[in-house]
């Protein structure tokens, strides 16, 4: 079979395979399954025995896997897909495009001339590995073309999302990885699998981006007439304080009423149901929860929800704001542990919260 022969066939094969699952009744994530476990297994062969450079790989094959997945996922031609080519535990997808396939495979067969004890195949990997083949031979695995690969689109990310406040650039420096982890089983109960792509990319319709994108002629909130970003809707515009207000005291409820209780003596929250902490604190300095264990321990639990870029912030402000109080509690308990509990509107804990767990293991 010629080359063109063989491009001709890859193009039909991937063209098809997409088409099919596109047709099949199945949520995205289970239609993107089918895609990573058969559609790259059928295009491997070809990668293998064809003589095909890369670029033409990037031209013509990535662009129908980009077209179905923009279409699975609901995101707009202006949205970035970089993240879904990260892990799960970095909010990506675990994915990975033809163009990557084909590097793996094309690194696979220079692994094996190179490795092989015939020495005319040895001969002949050295004889093309004088810089006509350094982009394969660069790599000593096919786990560092995918590692390569995935930083490329972090860094990618990271730089593209600097201008609506750095959302992934806050998560990998400041969340906690132990809780990431557990994430994708979240996303995929609460159903909001797109929704939580779309909110990485920012390309869920704010009425910026419906300007942007040319559907609305105002980018003004209907509420505060502010510019209505992702950032305004999520935790910025002052007639959704209710919304925010909900938010924040249904995780604080979900806390104060799943805490163990064997080693509990009481529990003082800023809910209805509960003694109020200012019985402890007074008015002037109030946490969201005080915890009084059995053996006069004493924790000062402050929770605070909301935008991704404001985890390091929230720590750091509620720090300042609980010091004095912190000092004067020591006067009547031995000890005082300050939790300080940050998390994001999507779910993602700050680092700090790592506390909370040692918290929790007490």
């Amino acid at each position: 079979m010629t080359n063109n022969e063989h491009k001709s066939e890859l193009v039909s094969l991937l063209t098809d395979l997409m088409k099919e699952i596109d047709l099949k009744p199945l949520h995205p994530k289970n239609k993107i399954l089918l895609y990573s476990r058969y559609v790259l297994s059928k295009l491997s062969w070809h990668f293998t025995v064809a003589s095909i450079k890369k670029t033409w790989i990037s031209e013509n094959l990535d662009s129908v896997f980009k077209q179905y997945i923009r279409e699975w996922l609901e995101v707009p031609i202006s949205g970035s897909l970089s993240n879904i080519y990260l892990t799960s535990n970095k909010f990506g997808l675990n994915i990975i495009s033809p163009s990557t396939k084909f590097i793996q495979c094309q690194t696979t067969i220079r692994s094996a001339l190179k490795s092989s004890p015939n020495e005319s195949i040895t001969h002949l990997w050295k004889s093309t590995c004088n810089h006509t083949n350094t982009q394969y031979d660069q790599y000593t695995s096919t786990k560092e073309v995918i590692k390569s690969f995935r930083e490329v689109h972090e860094d990618k990310l990271e730089n593209r999302l600097k201008c609506q406040g750095s959302f992934f650039s806050s998560i990998s420096k400041f969340s906690l990885p132990q809780v990431n982890s557990i994430w994708p089983t979240c996303q995929s109960k609460l159903n909001i699998f797109n929704f939580t792509i779309r909110y990485i990319n920012n390309s869920l319709p704010t009425r910026k981006n419906l300007q942007k994108w040319g559907l609305s002629s105002s980018s003004e909130c209907s509420f505060c007439l502010k510019p209505e970003s992702l950032l305004h809707v999520v935790a910025g515009c002052s007639s959704y304080l209710d919304r925010f207000t909900w938010r924040h005291d249904s995780i604080l409820n979900f806390i104060a009423n799943n805490l163990p209780s064997e080693h509990i003596q009481t529990i003082y929250a800023d809910l209805p149901s509960f003694p109020n902490p200012s019985i402890i604190t007074g008015d002037d300095h109030r946490p969201d929860l005080l915890i009084l264990t059995k053996d006069n321990c004493l924790y000062v639990l402050e929770l605070t929800v909301g935008y991704e870029t404001n985890l390091r912030n929230n720590i750091q402000r509620k720090y300042s704001k609980y010091k004095e109080m912190i000092v004067e509690q020591k006067k009547k308990f031995r000890p005082v542990k300050f939790i300080n509990l940050s998390i994001s509107a999507l779910g993602v804990f700050e680092k700090e919260s790592s506390h909370f767990i040692q918290m929790l293991e007490h």
